[in-house]
Formats: structure tokens, C-alpha cells, sequence
């Protein structure tokens, strides 16, 4: 019986940062105080000349290795592309050496992302048009974070996923939302050709700027995403004794156990991944499944739920046998 997923690889950078040392260094930041609530201690940043592509290429890579039928499509998603253009799919497909056949798009979106993603992809498999996926998820946040941004820099890893699709025999279930009205709660700032048009030509380029209203973004995910993943359960006519694992966004613990104590989700039936890796934002809940796997709580033909949520404001879900 073929699974959806038929396989998840990941890659963090080797560059770590242990957020105890760096509580020594910077002890204005009160560090120790932050970690309960994000559940991080170490961080994943690229070195200056590590790419997204680079990123991306490398956990594509792992999911590839010993693969006989290689992917006739390649999905990308990302918001800090190397480029605005080229897309960031077209040069993985060309550094991963993929037929030309190989049909390439990125998609622009954050920690929603891999439900988007698996939800394309599926489209794709069950239209006919493509026979095998590959989704990678990549994003390299630490080039547009700025070091004393204290909030943004203790939460947020760089990292890329890569999982390979196929057509299941089981239909997975999709839940989607978007309240573009809260657009801003999370900008980067600086990042898109606006940023030059209608400047002088001697005018410097101001960098990219990350920017997170994060208690806006709390109260967002306690008074929206709860509701929104008891509506999937529905639509997929299950119950909490049906789901086997959940794997949420790793936005940070406190959010995470918020959302987990308001649906009474089971603590055996619930991921809670951030202390080795940090919020790797579309790559979360990817990293999180393998991981899962890799410590044997996650095992073939378990019942999963998965729920990203953030910038837009939006959210998507699946549920799908593992």
C-alpha cells in the first residue's frame, strides 16, 4: 500500500548556539528566563556563504540518495529565497541534476508552509500530472535577523526539509485559512523591490529587516488555531482517540502547550520538538515527523495530524496515515 509520504530528510546547519553559553555573554538579555517559555536552547544558523540553495540542496539530497524513481516534480517553499529571480526550484533542480522534464515552482509561504505544500502536491498526484513529488521546505532566517533583534534571535533556526510523495491509497484531509487583514505581525522589512522604486540612484538599499509582533501573534494563535484544527478533526470525521500523533508548528513552547491544554491533547499524542533544533518555520513540522520517527513515538500507518500556522496571518492542516 503506497504512503503519501514515503519519505522525510532533513538538514540543520552544523553551526549551533547554545542559548545558555549566550545568556554568559549577554546577560542584559535575561536568557534564562526566556527559555521555559521557548522551549529553545539551541540554535541552527548557516555560515555567511551557506545559501538557501545550498541548505535546500543538502536535505534534498538525503531524501534522494538510493531513490529509484526520481521525482517528476519539485516543489520549493520559501521566503528567503537566494533571488527573486531566478525561483529557488529551478536551481535546486539543476544542482540535484533532475530530467529537464521536471516540472519546477516555488511557493511563498512560512510556518503554514508544508500543509500548503503537501496539499500542492497531492493535487499534483492525484490530478495525473505527476506521478512523484518532492517538497522541500528552506529557509535561512539568520541572514535577515538582526543579532540584537533579542526576540527573534532566540526562536528562530535556519533549516530545510525534503519529503517525497506519492499517491496514497488513503485521501488525506486539508484544512486552510488566511486573515490577510493581520498582514503585518510578521514582515520582513526592506525585503522586495519596492524597497528601491522611486529612490534616488545614490540612495543606500536599507537591509532586510525581520520583525514579529509577538504577542499579537500569540493572541492570534490562542483565539484562531484551536478552533481551526478541532474544524479539520471534523471535516475528517475523527475524534482525539482517532489522531495517534500530533505535530504541530514548533512556534515555541508556551504556544504550543497553550494550544495542546486548551483541545486536551494527550501529552503521549503530542510533539513538543524545539530544545535541539529551534523554529525552523516551514521546516517544523517536517523535522519534527522524522524526529518523531527516528524515536520510534511516530511508526508507519499511524493516524497523524498535522497544523502550521503564522505569516499572512494563515493555517493549514492534514491529517493522513503515516
Amino acid at each position: 500500500m503506497p504512503n503519501f509520504i514515503h519519505r522525510v530528510e532533513y538538514y540543520l546547519p552544523e553551526n549551533t548556539i547554545d542559548c545558555i553559553q549566550l545568556d554568559k555573554e549577554k546577560p542584559d538579555w535575561n536568557i534564562a528566563e526566556t527559555l521555559p517559555k521557548t522551549g529553545v536552547r539551541f540554535l541552527h544558523h548557516a555560515n555567511a556563504e551557506e545559501t538557501t540553495l545550498d541548505i535546500a540542496f543538502k536535505a534534498a539530497s538525503k531524501a534522494l540518495e538510493g531513490i529509484e524513481e526520481l521525482p517528476d516534480t519539485l516543489i520549493v517553499c520559501t521566503q528567503t529565497p537566494d533571488t527573486l529571480l531566478p525561483h529557488c526550484s529551478a536551481m535546486l533542480q539543476d544542482k540535484l541534476g533532475l530530467d529537464r522534464s521536471t516540472k519546477c515552482f516555488d511557493l511563498s509561504l512560512g510556518c503554514s508552509g508544508y500543509g500548503y505544500g503537501l496539499a500542492t502536491g497531492y493535487s499534483y498526484l492525484r490530478s495525473g500530472l505527476s506521478k512523484r513529488v518532492l517538497l522541500v521546505t528552506v529557509d535561512n532566517y539568520s541572514k535577515i535577523i538582526n543579532p540584537e533583534n533579542k526576540k527573534a534571535f532566540l526562536l528562530f533556526s535556519d533549516g530545510a526539509s525534503a519529503t517525497i510523495l506519492d499517491t496514497p491509497d488513503n485521501d488525506p484531509v486539508f484544512h486552510f485559512g488566511t486573515d490577510g487583514s493581520r498582514n503585518k505581525a510578521v514582515i520582513c522589512e526592506n525585503s522586495g523591490v519596492s524597497v528601491v522604486t522611486g529612490e534616488a540612484a545614490n540612495q543606500p538599499i536599507k537591509k532586510p529587516s525581520f520583525e514579529m509582533d509577538g504577542y499579537g501573534v500569540f493572541l492570534f494563535t490562542l483565539g484562531t488555531i484551536p478552533s481551526e484544527i478541532s474544524k479539520l478533526m471534523e471535516k475528517s470525521d475523527l475524534n482525539m482517540d482517532d489522531i495517534d500523533l500530533f505535530i504541530f508548528h514548533q512556534a515555541s513552547r508556551y504556544v504550543l502547550e497553550s494550544i495542546a491544554k486548551k483541545l486536551n491533547i494527550p501529552e503521549e499524542k503530542f510533539i513538543l520538538d524545539l530544545e535541539e533544533v529551534g523554529n525552523t518555520t516551514s521546516s517544523s513540522i517536517p523535522i519534527a515527523l522524522k524526529r518523531a520517527e527516528e524515536s520510534g513515538r511516530l511508526k508507519r500507518g499511524n493516524k497523524v495530524l498535522t497544523f502550521g500556522f503564522g505569516i499572512g496571518l494563515s493555517w493549514s492542516g492534514a491529517v493522513f496515515n503515516y
